[in-house]
């Protein structure tokens, strides 16, 4: 898998829900585009995930569903690495 890409996430795309008891979490870099102007950047950004593996289009879709952007556009990964809960810093749940 070749980063940065961009993706389109799919509007109906299953919700992104929180698993404070999830062993992984993915850790990424990405921008989001607006369909209305202006685009929001995260560095670090920390999404638990089911299991020990996450695509890059699945977690295009989950960054969406978790921040609620309604008028999201195309994202753009530019990295993205699946960590054991507590070998990162945000490693107490909240």
């Amino acid at each position: 898998m070749s980063l940065p890409r961009t993706f389109h996430p799919d509007p109906e795309a299953e919700p992104y829900r929180i698993d404070q008891q999830s062993a992984f979490r993915v850790k990424s870099d990405f921008r989001v585009d607006f369909t209305n102007g202006g685009y929001v950047e995260a560095r670090d950004f920390l999404l638990d995930i089911e299991g020990d593996t996450v695509t890059p289009e699945r977690l295009a879709e989950m960054i969406v569903s978790a921040m609620n952007l309604l008028r999201a556009g195309p994202v753009t990964i530019f990295s993205m690495a699946v960590v054991r809960r507590g070998e990162h810093q945000d490693s107490t749940p909240a």
